[in-house]
This record gives structure tokens, C-alpha cells and sequence, in this order.
């Protein structure tokens, strides 16, 4: 998904390669036929078909990172604030691509850049730990101004109850999260929910063709215990008292999500709950959240006040920087 100078050199060099090939071809066949004269125009094509992505992500790349980005990440996000500072560049480094090449649409409600901040930040939490990975399919991202019912319509507050989902069928290649859900998944940290991480744990899951709550990102030491252990849970009875969110009981691809909710927000507790648990989910991440957040209880996080110096390091007070840029967006989602 990154592409580094090396990257682009290299899909440069093999670009060029292609396309000398073609046009080759064509000077050979000049003397049997004008029709190789059409060979010219494929070869620029093949070029710049085979080099769109890479260059289109190299020049993303290489732009500054937006201040409101920023800004949100340092005050809404405690998962990259505890990053090392080379997983936080990584993490910027993916934000740019997925928010240059996945649209944020607002659906009868306003969509500013602290909200498509948020957006990004949900999708690259999951993936952070794999080489390279790409929500394949994904086009855009739709944003609602509440929760809605199996229709996506948010006027019936009474069956009004999906904070999320992946589109399926006519809406396939989009997923629908709700604009104050989305907000609240990270104004607790530790509280297990975060309906953004869970729709794109559904895509993670969904990255082998199918959501089933097996992702393809499982090693084959892992995939027979966890297949075994979902199995089990969702058989036995579940009681009250659960430390995992009863929704995860629903099928196998809820309870993937669910537990990927669980193991970025309070992955100590998942650990100390069940230490096999957290290890099949760590295999699947190839992350260790515990190590980044810590181990002991954590407080809620500390907003940013407004006379605050501005965590993007603009030297200017929070209110008179990002604040100012980002507040609208906030406001409207709460």
C-alpha cells in the first residue's frame, strides 16, 4: 500500500519495459501491415495503466500531513499517541492513501476533515501490523447522521439500532457507520467498542472473499485452535457477565469483529481474561496492542483545552489552530 522511492523506480523501469516491448513489436510488423501504427498509442497506455497507482501514491506520499489530521489523531486518538514515532509516520503514511483513494460522503450531515480523520483512523489501526494490505473493493464510505434500521433509514429511532455495516449486494464496496457512533468509539479507550474498528475488522475477515470470521491473515498454527475455539463459544450458553459484548455471539463474523474491538481497546484485560484468546488475536494482527497501550487501567483520555498549546506543533494556542478548523465537525457529531 506504501510505495517508497525504490517502489517507484522500479514500477518505473518496469513501465517503461512493457511498453518498449509493444512498441518493438510494432516497428517489426511496420513492413507487413499500417496496422501497427495502433501499437503505439496501446504502449503509452500500457505505460501509464501499469504506472497510475504507484505515482498517484508517490506523489500522495511525499504532500505534507494535513494540522486538523493532526490534531484529531493527538487528541482523539490514544492508539497513535502511544505509538513509537516511526509507527505513527507509518500510520500518517497510511491515512493519506486510504483517505486519497476512499471517498467520505456525509448523508444528510456535514463531513469535515476530524471526521474523515477518524474514518481513516479506524481503517488503519486494524492493518497496521501487516506488510501490506489493501481493502480491496472499498470505494466509499458513507456517513450517517445517526443510527438506522435494515432499510439505512435513520427516521424510525425505535428500529433505528444499526451503528454500521458493510454493503453487500446493490451496495457492495461501501461501508455505512454512524457519525456520533463513530465519535464515541474513541471518546472512551478502554470500553471495548469501537464501531469503526469492528466494520473494518469485517473487511479484514471479508479480504479472502468471504466474511466468515476466519481472515486470510490467520497463520496455520492459529487457524485450527481458533476455528475450533469460535465454534465452542458459539455453542455453549451465554450468561450474564461476559467480558465479551453478547453481540458476538451472533455468527462467527460478528464475533471476529467484536473481539477486534476488544483487542484494541482493552487488550490487558482480553490478555488477563483468557492469555489463548489474546494470542490467536495477536497472530491474526501480527500486533501487540497490549505493549503499545500498556498494561494497567487507563483513564479516559484528556481533551485538549483550548488554551492548550496545539498538538501539531504550530506553536499557536488549540483555539486559535485546529480547534477552529476541526470544532464544527465535532459539535455536530455529539
Amino acid at each position: 500500500m506504501l510505495v517508497t522511492a525504490a517502489d517507484n523506480a522500479h514500477n518505473r523501469k518496469w513501465a517503461f519495459a512493457v511498453a518498449a516491448l509493444i512498441a518493438i513489436v510494432g516497428c517489426l510488423l511496420a513492413t507487413l501491415s499500417l496496422w501497427w501504427l495502433v501499437l503505439l498509442p496501446i504502449a503509452a497506455g500500457v505505460f501509464y495503466f501499469v504506472r497510475r497507482k504507484t505515482r498517484r501514491r508517490f506523489h500522495v506520499l511525499a504532500q505534507p500531513f494535513p494540522d486538523v489530521w493532526e490534531a484529531t489523531l493527538q487528541s482523539q486518538v490514544e492508539y497513535f499517541r502511544k505509538l513509537s514515532p516511526e509507527r505513527q509516520e507509518r500510520f500518517r503514511n497510511l491515512m493519506k492513501v486510504f483517505l486519497d483513494e476512499v471517498a467520505i460522503t456525509g448523508i444528510r450531515t456535514e463531513v469535515d476533515e476530524s471526521i474523515r480523520a477518524l474514518v481513516a483512523a479506524s481503517a488503519v489501526i486494524p492493518i497496521l501490523g501487516f506488510d501490506d494490505f489493501e481493502y480491496s473493493g472499498l470505494g466509499e464510505v458513507l456517513i450517517y447522521p445517526g443510527s438506522f434500521n435494515e432499510h439505512y433509514q435513520t427516521s424510525d429511532p425505535a428500529n433505528a439500532r444499526t451503528l454500521g455495516m458493510v454493503g453487500v449486494s446493490h451496495l457492495s464496496g461501501v461501508m455505512i457507520l454512524s457519525k456520533p457512533s463513530l465519535v464515541k468509539g474513541f471518546s472512551n479507550a478502554s470500553d471495548k467498542r469501537n464501531v469503526g474498528i469492528h466494520e473494518f475488522a469485517h473487511l479484514v475477515d471479508k479480504e479472502d472473499g468471504v466474511i466468515d470470521g476466519v481472515p486470510p491473515t490467520v497463520d496455520t498454527e492459529t487457524y485450527d485452535p481458533w476455528v475450533r475455539w469460535v465454534g465452542e463459544e458459539l455453542r455453549r450458553d451465554v450468561g450474564n457477565g461476559e467480558h465479551i459484548d453478547d453481540y458476538a455471539y451472533t455468527n462467527e463474523a460478528e464475533y471476529f469483529a467484536v473481539l477486534s474491538e476488544y483487542f484494541f481497546e482493552a487488550p490487558a484485560i482480553l490478555e488477563k481474561k483468557n492469555p489463548r484468546l489474546y494470542q490467536m488475536m495477536k497472530a491474526m494482527y501480527h500486533q501487540n496492542p497490549k505493549r503499545i497501550l500498556g498494561s494497567g487501567p487507563r483513564r479516559r483520555r484528556k481533551r485538549v483545552g483550548r488554551n492548550s498549546p496545539c498538538p501539531c506543533g504550530s506553536g499557536e494556542k488549540f483555539k486559535r489552530c485546529c480547534k477552529r478548523k476541526s470544532m464544527q465537525g465535532i459539535t455536530q457529531s455529539k
